[in-house]
């Protein structure tokens, strides 16, 4: 089969074995993403793993395009989806491939498998990683008919550092969750700032009820 994915983050890796049974057109950029180049490769489906930036109607008008989403959608549309679900108190979500439509991840759903949010954001995502694997590998074996998502949508805010701040007056599990919710090389790591001096935040385990990190002391950037 004749495949596209769209990818735009390093946690993601395609499978030898999808790799093998398949045709790929890989793109990382959206420089390179074009409808004319798509249209020459000619694809069965289109896949985006992660995608930072808006697909044109063209292109999803005219190809079968799956976009995965971590979130019990449609609750959970929008960014962040990850770190949100871990500050409401998730310890699962399904991760949802679902078809592209205009609307912010509102499209229906072709299939979805469950992720266990536990850990830090890195060890998250290698299990994410076999999970969309394992989803792109059954989408192509066999399509089902996507269904409409039933309910009250509710959007995520797109976290940014400044969310990372650890304050004084957050409970230890919400420390232990802020840190290791984006304890991964790409993001930015949770911290304090104390005078000149940042503290940043990683490998973070709960123990006996206070929580045990690697700690960095840093002088603060100043604009």
């Amino acid at each position: 089969m004749k495949i596209v994915i769209a990818n735009s983050k390093s946690w993601f890796k395609i499978s030898s074995k999808l790799k093998k049974e398949n045709e790929i057109l890989y793109f990382k950029n959206p420089k390179e993403f074009n409808f004319s180049v798509i249209e020459k490769f000619n694809p069965d489906l289109i896949f985006f793993p992660h995608w930072n930036w808006v697909v044109s109607e063209e292109i999803h008008k005219s190809f079968k395009c799956i976009v995965f989403h971590t979130s019990p959608l449609p609750f959970g549309r929008g960014g962040s989806p990850i770190q949100n679900l871990i500050l409401y108190g998730y310890e699962r979500s399904p991760v949802c491939a679902l078809k592209m439509t205009s609307g912010i991840d509102s499209g229906p759903i072709y299939m979805k498998k469950n992720l266990s949010l536990e850990g830090s954001l890195k060890e998250i995502f290698k299990k994410l990683n076999l999970i969309v694997n394992e989803l792109i590998g059954e989408l192509i074996n066999e399509l089902p008919e996507p269904i409409t998502q039933n309910g009250e949508g509710f959007i995520f805010k797109r976290l940014s550092e400044k969310d990372n701040l650890i304050l004084s007056d957050e409970s230890i599990k919400k420390v232990y969750d802020k840190i290791r919710m984006v304890d991964e090389e790409t993001y930015p790591n949770a911290y304090i700032d104390y005078g000149d001096f940042r503290v940043e935040f990683t490998n973070a385990k709960l123990l006996n009820g206070n929580v045990s990190c690697k700690a960095i002391i840093k002088k603060k950037l100043t604009d």
